[in-house]
């Protein structure tokens, strides 16, 4: 094991001699920033991403975010900033630039500023972490990367305070992750207590943007009446096949797809993230013992609230990364085995990162501009449009100028709003009504949804078009309800304005 942990630190250190020549290490540096700006600016949004551009370009005012917020559970940071950049730039290109703002300080900051050895660098700015997950894809995550890196940068200034403060305002586990950082800092013997403070603060202000709302209602639960309620054996298999997609993260394995577990190897490598681990953090007790407390929150908070997806809990191993940043950057010794476990692993995530950006790129990421056109081709945008169920919708309303219509509610919407459960998609029998009620209402009205509605009649539900599914695993199926039928004129108020009682009262 010495033997072999000693040829990897040689290969590196044989590598990073070729790096040390100015023109080669200024050519690596310009191949990353054009090909991380390539995959930022092509980049396909979906409908999570689109979702917060609605809600922070649409609001009419901040009171109105704000309240819209309360149905998402998520604080507001990169809900402000995604409307600061409103004000300067047009709707469709807000999404792209604040990614490549946060990209910019993010890759320069590990290029330039990160204490790893050339090559390492390299291999962690092209990492499915840095290069695509958090930096590609445009999310709350793009702007907690650059925070979290800010941190690194900051760790022995008062600006560091200020980092603190802003992270949970971006997500409740950023406030996790901020955690683990002052108890870091505790440790070290540097707290500041007017930092403190500020944290607090930032702390209260996200608590308070994040508020639900009396009728919230979780994505899990509105597709309770579809896909049940998951025992607990199910929600801990899930969690450890998410965990297992962490060290190798190539996700759909020999089926590549983003968002899905690595087939064939999750069932089993959560093993080998756990000795990731252990094996980073030696000689690093209170290190060792926060991630395995991350990592247990997170499995907590799975079985408690609702399953965390696989992009949350990548959180966890970029943490792992950062543990090692402050070890080099405190100078502390490193052993063979870990320097060379570290130095491969880098290696692994920068072929998975490669390998799925450039996938991503031929495929295309999302398949909701090709729907899109093919709305635009059939000539039936200006109708009535129903999406079933609706968290697909703000993908294809960020491209068109739909309103989708809820009409159990009589409602038009084009972002969700988290408080409808999905009664109607409990069954085929109670699709069918569902149907052929709300024609009653609209008339005709086309349907699109990332399920397949079949064996319907076509009097009922017919379908006119299927958009293959994009590297997103998300496909959309377009049909006509209410095919021979005349389209209703209706009238019908957003679903986010402010709801009244019968009397009229709020």
């Amino acid at each position: 094991m010495m033997a072999m942990a000693q040829g990897i630190v040689t290969l590196f250190e044989r590598i990073e001699a070729v790096l040390t020549r100015t023109a080669i290490w200024a050519a690596c540096i310009v191949i990353l920033a054009a090909f991380q700006t390539f995959l930022i600016v092509t980049h396909q949004p979906w409908a999570d991403e689109w979702q917060a551009a609605l809600i922070a370009l649409e609001a009419p005012d901040c009171g109105t975010m704000f309240a819209w917020l309360r149905y998402e559970g998520h604080p507001w940071l990169w809900y402000g900033f995604l409307r600061v950049l409103g004000w300067v730039f047009a709707p469709e290109n807000v999404l792209w630039i604040a990614a490549l703002i946060c990209a910019a300080f993010v890759q320069g900051a590990i290029l330039f500023a990160s204490p790893f050895a050339r090559f390492e660098r390299l291999l962690l700015a092209s990492s499915q972490y840095v290069l695509f997950e958090f930096l590609t894809v445009s999310r709350g995550a793009t702007l907690g990367a650059a925070l979290l890196v800010a941190a690194m940068i900051s760790w022995r200034s008062r600006w560091f305070w200020l980092v603190m403060a802003l992270l949970p305002m971006v997500d409740f586990l950023y406030g996790v992750i901020s955690g683990v950082f002052l108890i870091l800092q505790w440790r070290a013997g540097r707290l500041w207590w007017p930092g403190i403070a500020l944290w607090l603060a930032g702390s209260a202000l996200a608590a308070f943007s994040m508020l639900p709302a009396s009728d919230m209602v979780s994505a899990f639960n509105a597709m309770a009446p579809y896909g049940g309620e998951g025992t607990f054996a199910q929600h801990i298999m899930g969690f450890l096949r998410k965990l297992g997609s962490l060290p190798i993260p190539f996700q759909g394995g020999i089926a590549p797809q983003w968002n899905s577990p690595v087939f064939p190897i999750e069932g089993f490598a959560w093993l080998i993230m756990g000795a990731l681990c252990w094996v980073l953090t030696t000689g690093q007790a209170w290190q060792r013992l926060l991630i395995a407390g991350f990592f247990g929150f997170t499995l907590a908070m799975s079985l408690a609230l609702y399953p965390l997806g696989l992009r949350h809990l990548m959180l966890g191993a970029f943490v792992l990364i950062l543990f090692v940043w402050r070890q080099r950057a405190d100078k502390q010794p490193q052993a063979q085995i870990p320097r060379a476990s570290f130095q491969v692993w880098l290696a692994v995530l920068a072929i998975c990162g490669i390998s799925s950006a450039t996938i991503s790129s031929i495929r295309g990421f999302d398949s909701a501009p090709m729907a899109a056109k093919q709305i635009e081709q059939l000539g039936i945008a200006n109708n009535h449009w129903v999406m079933m169920p609706e968290w697909r919708a703000p993908a294809l309303a960020g491209r068109l100028p739909v309103n989708f219509v809820r009409p159990d509610e009589d409602c038009t919407y084009r972002f969700v709003r988290w408080d409808y459960v999905y009664s109607p998609m409990e069954s085929p029998e109670a699709i069918e009504a569902w149907a052929v009620k709300t024609r009653e209402k609209l008339g005709k009205f086309y349907l699109i949804s990332d399920f397949t509605f079949s064996d319907f009649p076509e009097d009922v539900m017919k379908p006119i078009a299927e958009i293959p599914k994009g590297y997103s695993g998300i496909g959309y199926y377009i049909y006509v309800v209410g095919e021979d039928l005349p389209t209703r004129p209706v009238s019908f108020t957003p679903c986010s304005a402010p709801r009244t009682s019968p009397t009229g009262a709020p």
